[in-house]
């Protein structure tokens, strides 16, 4: 007869699913949340299960049911029923899409998916098509759609993307056949603008993932690698080094290039929006399997690489590069500072080739001494004075001993007398006359 413990380990066994699963939305652990944990959280609403229940989000639940009575009546239909039924069918996968069990029986479930995934199609189509009435209390206060916009980007706070398309199909009007259509508003932020929206691919995990997804891919496709890797030096010290700084007219936010002895990047607006944001897309990549690079963290290290201090934040920002709606530099320095901290960048670095050329540059023996030159003798006006003034003192004394030499030739030539066929007076006399000549 078998005891306990061989029962119990023999039913956990054969509980345990032969594949493992392959969960997209997890919590952020506490590595992460370290440094500012208030940014993976929601502000005004919870979309799936994570922070369901929290008692400042509650006022949007109201919203939630309003807004599906409108997709309701927009379809001409009385009962969700239909909706309902597709949710059932996809509760199971939806499920494993989550790196923990959820504490939540089927019914419960299936209304969150519904309800969530109705709202969040609800919101983006008024928001994109300015579809909303007078009386529409999310539309009335921009400050709502704002927290609202932000929220659907955290990570914490997401469900499965096929939810969305699967209730977006069934949904949608004549107008309204294409879902890329919802995706516009979360790229239009002043972070990562687009001008133009690919098709949105099947396999996309949640929101954030398709926004980190459409904003990486047209760079993956002219990433190359090298395999040193070294770190650079600030923006100012590169300055020394001869380097300039250009804003790029790229289209990929991501899209670094080094030519020329000039660094080209894109412009960065920096804003109250921005940490949240990045922080976000920064713990997807944490989390994300199957793929080795992990851009936004490699364009954060590349940034902090860049900006050591406030003045190479100012450097960067009269540059064009940085586009700064925080205030200070040291705001901006601050901000930089603390987004790439805890984070790991991937394993070949996305913009290695750059760092290995721009310490080639900065390694040849002419760059190195005038990097010196810049540091030591022109980092400010009164190194500049000193330097002036020491060089005039230079010259000033080199002119007094030069007229001092000939000086005194013209009266030892006066003096020596001009005895004939003599060979010293004459050799005097030609030294003389060369310096006078001169």
């Amino acid at each position: 007869m078998s005891d306990n413990v061989t029962i119990s380990i023999d039913t956990l066994l054969n509980r345990l699913s032969s594949a493992p699963p392959k969960p997209s939305i997890f919590r952020v652990d506490d590595h992460l949340r370290s440094t500012n944990p208030e940014d993976y959280d929601p502000k005004i609403i919870a979309i799936g299960p994570f922070h369901r229940g929290k008692h400042h989000l509650q006022n949007m639940e109201q919203h939630k049911i309003r807004y599906l009575k409108l997709v309701l009546q927009r379809k001409n239909e009385s009962s969700v029923e239909r909706y309902v039924t597709a949710m059932r069918h996809l509760e199971d996968r939806a499920r494993k899409c989550y790196a923990e069990d959820i504490q939540l029986d089927k019914d419960e479930f299936v209304k969150m998916l519904l309800l969530d995934g109705c709202f969040i199609i609800e919101f983006l189509r008024k928001f994109q098509n300015k579809d909303y009435s007078d009386d529409d209390p999310v539309f009335q206060y921009v400050h709502i759609q704002s927290n609202l916009l932000h929220d659907l980007m955290v990570f914490e706070n997401q469900i499965p993307f096929f939810i969305i398309r699967g209730l977006f199909n069934m949904i949608k009007t004549d107008t309204e056949d294409k879902i890329k259509s919802l995706i516009w508003p979360l790229l239009q932020n002043g972070i990562f603008p687009v001008q133009d929206l690919p098709e949105v691919p099947e396999t996309q995990h949640h929101l954030l993932g398709i926004v980190h997804d459409l904003q990486c891919s047209p760079f993956a496709k002219r990433l190359s690698h090298n395999d040193s890797m070294k770190n650079i030096n600030s923006a100012i010290e590169l300055q020394e080094a001869g380097i300039a700084f250009e804003k790029s007219k790229s289209d990929c936010f991501f899209d670094i290039e080094f030519k020329n002895k000039a660094m080209i990047i894109p412009k960065w607006e920096i804003s109250d929006s921005t940490e949240s944001l990045f922080r976000n897309l920064i713990a997807y990549e944490y989390y994300l399997t199957g793929s080795p690079q992990r851009y936004v963290t490699d364009y954060v290290f590349f940034m902090h690489s860049l900006v050591h201090s406030p003045e190479d934040a100012k450097l960067l920002r009269r540059s064009g590069i940085i586009s700064n709606f925080l205030g200070a530099d040291e705001m901006v320095y601050r901000l930089i500072n603390q987004l790439c901290k805890n984070t790991i960048i991937s394993e070949k670095f996305s913009y290695s080739n750059i760092f290995h050329n721009v310490n080639h540059h900065c390694g040849l023996t002419r760059n190195r001494w005038m990097a010196t030159l810049r540091r030591d003798y022109f980092s400010s006006p009164w190194a500049l004075i000193s330097v002036i003034a020491a060089i005039t003192l230079l010259v000033v004394g080199i002119t007094q001993t030069t007229f001092a030499i000939l000086s005194y030739c013209k009266l030892f030539a006066k003096n020596v007398p001009q005895v004939h066929g003599s060979r010293s007076s004459n050799k005097v006399m030609r030294k003389c006359r060369t310096h006078e000549d001169r």
